[in-house]
């Protein structure tokens, strides 16, 4: 008989057993209905959600790496879903991210790669689930999620963490107007990376500029760990507001509601790849629906 995702989530809280944690990632990866059961309220405390977004190259798992070393100094047991882009062609994916952040891996770190499986947003279909199931554990303080590379459409991630950190370069220029109307939006902070560069005054002016003064810029040097202590402050002091001032349970409850909508897109996504199109639409649209509950249900 198969093992549940909650007997190998309970191994993980009783033994720390890390792989247990890994197999249950794996199964809810591939299935992310098991964990729709691990809803808010199943840990005795919430952890700060961070997701790490911006384009690719601007440095996102090399900043990762360094957080997650300013977090342990205080402390604090860190998650992190690295999601990678699935190759449009053959769907695989390099799942790398590790690799960038192994200086900074110790027992208190907990790193899980996955593909966004041709998912939409620059995010898996399964993040809120493998969230949800996560904090579950009650074993961590921080989860980080990092997206695959962003452009400007690229959202997804707001619905489903507590902070967005934005990560940018100098240098981009035009640019910076054409993420003004996605991304950039969805920030509650910013960071202008590789500040060793030329042009780092100039695009932090710019940012600030189009930016809610709400909306902090900072820049870092993620190669030598240059302004990421002063990151994690401004990260907890966004967290401390959000315990202060928000209601983090209706948070919760409103990422779980989006992420019952990924899933049931990916599935009906999955149903329609392989519906007949020789029938009328009404009796098309019944078989899908009905295709859909059966894959469900399964």
């Amino acid at each position: 008989m198969p093992v549940s995702v909650a007997d190998l989530l309970e191994r993980y809280r009783r033994d720390g057993d890390s792989l247990a944690l890994s197999r249950a990632l794996s199964v809810i990866e591939s299935t992310p209905t098991q964990a729709l059961e691990f809803g808010p309220g199943s840990s005795d405390r919430l952890v700060h959600r961070i997701g790490v977004t911006g384009p690719a190259g601007s440095g996102k798992s090399t900043l990762i790496g360094r957080l997650i070393g300013a977090y342990r100094r205080t402390g604090r047991r860190i998650a992190v879903l690295a999601i990678d882009p699935s190759s449009p062609l053959t769907g695989g994916s390099v799942l790398g991210d590790r690799v960038r952040m192994d200086g900074a891996l110790d027992d208190d770190v907990f790193v899980r790669s996955l593909a966004t499986r041709r998912a939409p947003g620059a995010i898996a279909v399964a993040t809120g689930s493998m969230l949800r199931a996560i904090e579950s554990t009650g074993r961590f303080d921080i989860v980080l999620v990092e997206t695959a590379g962003a452009g400007q459409a690229d959202v997804a991630v707001a619905a489903l963490v507590d902070t967005v950190l934005l990560v940018t370069v100098p240098g981009l220029g035009d640019a910076v107007q054409a993420i003004k109307a996605g991304v950039l939006e969805i920030a509650d902070i910013v960071v202008v990376n590789m500040a060793d560069r030329p042009g780092v005054t100039e695009s932090a002016r710019q940012m600030r500029a189009m930016l809610d003064r709400r909306v902090r810029v900072l820049t870092t040097i993620a190669t030598d760990g240059q302004g990421v202590d002063e990151l994690r402050e401004e990260l907890d002091r966004a967290w401390s507001s959000l315990q202060a001032n928000g209601d983090l349970l209706g948070r919760r409850r409103a990422q779980e509601r989006h992420q019952v909508q990924l899933t049931a897109s990916a599935w009906l996504g999955e149903c329609v790849s392989d519906l007949a199109v020789d029938r009328p639409l009404p009796d098309a649209v019944g078989a899908l629906l009905e295709e859909a509950a059966r894959r469900w249900r399964t």
